[in-house]
């Protein structure tokens, strides 16, 4: 009777805990939803959702886009009014990003952190980061919370690898199939789950054929159930602005210190250039990196679960970096689900501290991360094309050229005020 009521108000705490980081985590992504301008990746999922759905499949298909995000974000502009537009198009990433805050907090619930499990919601649900992805109208947010479904499941695979429960394969299973039927960045995720799989979870088997035969057979049928989708993404002939990677920086010492510290030290910045902008709190970025150390050590006895979350955490940038040496990949937005695994290993840190200290240390986190997150709302981290249409259009007489460099400009001018588009050149 008593271990079947201390799993109650264990379940009950678990429930309770989703629902008021989520409800955090969306309470900070809908302030200011329509405030800032739609820039560039935004203004092509505004032009997208506006056409027929044969046009839109077609159109995201040139452009290496998987179609059913925009399907969503049609139907999203047609129910809105038009002055709510923009904010209506951001909602889905902004309910995406609260739930991937929530099941931040269950993932490191389940690996035995209470207080940890709090801190690691609370640093998802305020990152500047992820809010600002959370207000962009893009499938990031939405590839990313299945992908984290996935990641509940893998370590659950890894915590017990021969147990008959199927909870664990059923999450992994839904979860990546989600991610990668969302958006192709979630295609290195098999390989890091693998890896993870091979490095925790087999050792720990006492029928590793069986683990490994199950684990072979599900990604087969993950590959089978997606190849339709990324068949047409391959004869599909590409085209459009997004349609390359060319526009991407060659990585530098200061350009992976804005991705890093964007990603995983609570730092915001702007959406293009990824310049970091000043600081709010100097020691915050040391504080992480501290709770990350602190975060591993406490998990020292489950070391096959510290390693998946090493893995998936390190594994993407890791392999986005190499390739970079080839062709430039390296952009926060790709990299952008290995910070909740920081995130939750972080959130662990706060272990290290006795009982007492971790009741008062919450409070103080909480009001901490929201007085670093206040700055991002009046930012500017989006390029103001709004203001730049403006000013064009109100001195523009007949007869006039607009010289841009930006390959972009007519889209975006054009999208502002038509009357502009055809004015640009390069």
């Amino acid at each position: 009777m008593r271990a079947a009521s201390d799993h109650r108000s264990e379940r009950a705490g678990l429930l309770a805990g989703i629902g008021l980081v989520f409800a955090a985590s969306l309470a900070a992504r809908l302030h200011g939803l329509g405030a800032k301008p739609l820039w560039l990746d935004e203004v092509i999922t505004f032009t997208r959702a506006g056409r027929p759905l044969h046009g839109l499949v077609l159109d995201s298909l040139r452009n290496h886009h998987l179609p059913g995000f925009f399907v969503i974000e049609r139907a999203a502009l047609l129910l809105a009014p038009k002055a709510a537009q923009v904010a209506a198009l951001r909602l889905v990433p902004a309910l995406a990003g609260a739930a991937c805050a929530a099941l931040v907090f269950a993932i490191a619930w389940s690996a035995g952190g209470r207080s940890g499990a709090w801190l690691a919601g609370l640093l998802m649900a305020f990152a500047p980061l992820q809010v600002a992805f959370g207000q962009e109208a893009r499938s990031y947010t939405l590839m990313m919370a299945p992908l984290l479904l996935a990641l509940h499941g893998l370590l659950g695979l890894v915590r017990a690898p021969d147990a008959p429960c199927r909870r664990p394969w059923l999450n992994f299973g839904l979860g990546t199939a989600g991610a990668l039927l969302v958006l192709p960045d979630a295609l290195p995720w098999l390989a890091a789950a693998t890896l993870a799989i091979l490095a925790a979870a087999l050792p720990r088997s006492r029928d590793r054929i069986g683990l490994l035969r199950r684990w072979v057979a599900l990604n087969a049928a993950l590959l089978l159930l997606v190849a339709p989708a990324y068949a047409l993404l391959l004869l599909v002939p590409p085209q459009g602005p997004m349609a390359g990677f060319a526009w991407i920086p060659p990585p530098s010492a200061s350009f992976l210190w804005a991705d890093a510290a964007s990603l995983y030290f609570m730092r915001d910045a702007t959406m293009v250039t990824m310049r970091l902008l000043p600081p709010v709190l100097p020691g915050l970025a040391a504080a992480m990196a501290l709770l990350a150390i602190l975060g591993l050590w406490r998990l020292r006895r489950a070391r096959a679960e510290a390693l998946v979350l090493l893995i998936v955490w390190l594994g993407l940038p890791i392999a986005l970096g190499v390739v970079s040496l080839v062709h430039p990949v390296m952009l926060p937005r790709y990299l952008l689900w290995s910070a909740p695994p920081f995130f939750v290993l972080a959130g662990l840190g706060i272990e290290a501290l006795p009982p007492p200290a971790r009741l008062a240390a919450l409070p103080a986190a909480a009001a901490v991360l929201l007085f670093n997150l206040a700055p991002y709302y009046h930012a500017e981290t989006k390029p103001r094309w709004d203001l730049a249409a403006a000013r064009l259009a109100a001195r523009a007489t007949a007869g006039d050229v607009i010289l841009a460099s930006d390959g972009a400009a007519w889209a975006m001018l054009g999208h502002y005020d038509p009357a502009l588009a055809p004015l640009v050149t390069q």
